[in-house]
């Protein structure tokens, strides 16, 4: 495979996690007697442009249809953070109801809806099933994948838009360079386009391996979003370097030559410098210490296994997934998971198939352990569940394993 920005041969692997299913595919009871595809997971580094991409991209429409079952309203942490981020957007751009925004991977709405209290018009655009949630709460949304065609589609029907928005989606599409195409059709002259992804620092520097999945194709640097773009005549002129999602990269992107460049920018490539983030010497330290954390994580279950004591698991994110199957943890070392999340109370985890139940089973269970997936949010998570009664001991896996009594 070549890069999927400037198509140089010249790669270096980064990681290979093995192979697995689709991170949010969850299985029903019927699914398990069906076999599982899987697809290989592995992360390349482009030593020309600096982009760090998986050695294979699977099919959009196995990822991102009637199977995918996260919800944006689902986590109220990231829903705070989403209505907060375009409050802050629409006085940062002065935007009113003359203006025009569009959302890109909208999922159910959440992010849209403070526009929409402002009288602002809205179009999201999301190919998940979960797009039907965003349109039965009355926010307009084409049921399909972003690209030029659905572009002009919008165009011709709303005009220009002022904004557009890519929050945590432009590392997921296949077809990039039809998806930028397309917001350069759509963008007002003067109008911004802003994307939100991991930080490729922050999932090295964290070790946040589990962040790696088929629906994620590419890791992002500010330096290799800046080579990106440059493709398209478009440049960064602003960007932050935030906590969400443990710890994610949003850049606020323009036509070449509207605005000044901010001293933000600056500074974050020189922190890139700074860490070294593109060496060969930095992903090999990190192959290193991902391979040492699965050897721990495993010691340290089958040793409470080995003890007679049982261990859940809070959560199931799909980063949880990833974890789960490259440490080889099935329902031999955890009992079952436990969820708020309706959709996936019931059903299985893709690859290990443990059973998935509501929150209030482990509240009465009380087994001695519970493994926390959503580990990034652990300050969040650990209170709620000790307030609602979980007394066992917390074990959080990254960046080391650690037991939280």
């Amino acid at each position: 495979m070549n890069c999927q920005v400037c198509d140089s041969s010249d790669l270096y692997e980064v990681l290979d996690l093995g192979h697995h299913p689709p991170s949010d595919a969850f299985l029903t009871e019927e699914d398990l007697n069906q076999p599982e595809t899987l697809h290989p997971l592995k992360v390349l580094f482009c030593k020309d442009c600096r982009l760090v991409q998986l050695s294979y991209a699977a099919p959009p429409k196995l990822l991102f249809t009637d199977q995918y079952v996260y919800m944006s309203s689902s986590n109220e942490p990231f829903k705070a953070q989403l209505h907060t981020f375009a409050e802050k957007l629409i006085e940062k751009l002065g935007l009113s109801e003359k203006d025009f925004v569009v959302d890109i991977g909208s999922n159910d709405g959440t992010f849209l809806e403070p526009f929409i209290n402002h009288r602002i018009k809205v179009v999201g655009v999301d190919p998940s099933s979960i797009a039907k949630v965003a349109i039965e709460k009355g926010i307009p949304t084409v049921n399909e994948f972003f690209d030029e065609n659905i572009a002009k589609t919008i165009l011709e029907k709303h005009g220009k838009a002022q904004l557009i928005t890519g929050l945590n989606v432009f590392q997921h599409v296949k077809y990039l360079e039809s998806l930028v195409k397309g917001v350069k059709t759509l963008l007002d002259d003067s109008g911004v386009f802003v994307v939100q992804s991991h930080y490729l620092l922050d999932l090295i520097d964290k070790l946040q391996y589990d962040s790696i999945y088929l629906e994620h194709l590419r890791y992002y640097s500010l330096t290799s979003l800046i080579n990106l773009l440059n493709h398209f005549d478009l440049e960064i002129f602003d960007a932050d370097h935030m906590d969400e999602h443990g710890g994610s990269i949003r850049a606020f992107i323009s036509r070449k030559g509207k605005h000044i460049i901010s001293e933000s920018v600056k500074e974050i490539l020189r922190k890139e410098d700074d860490y070294k983030l593109h060496s060969i010497g930095t992903f090999e330290n990190f192959r290193n210490r991902v391979n040492e954390n699965r050897r721990t994580l495993n010691n340290l279950l089958h040793q409470i296994k080995s003890n007679g004591q049982r261990v859940v698991g809070i959560g199931a994110p799909a980063k949880g997934n990833t974890l789960l199957n490259f440490c080889k943890i099935d329902s031999s070392i955890l009992d079952y998971l436990v969820e708020t999340n309706e959709w996936k109370v019931g059903k299985y985890c893709p690859g290990t198939h443990i059973k998935i139940k509501n929150e209030t089973e482990m509240i009465k269970d009380q087994p001695e352990y519970a493994l926390l997936l959503p580990w990034n949010i652990k300050d969040d998570i650990i209170p709620k569940i000790r307030a609602k009664g979980y007394t066992g001991k917390i074990i959080v896996p990254n960046p080391m394993p650690t037991i939280v009594s």
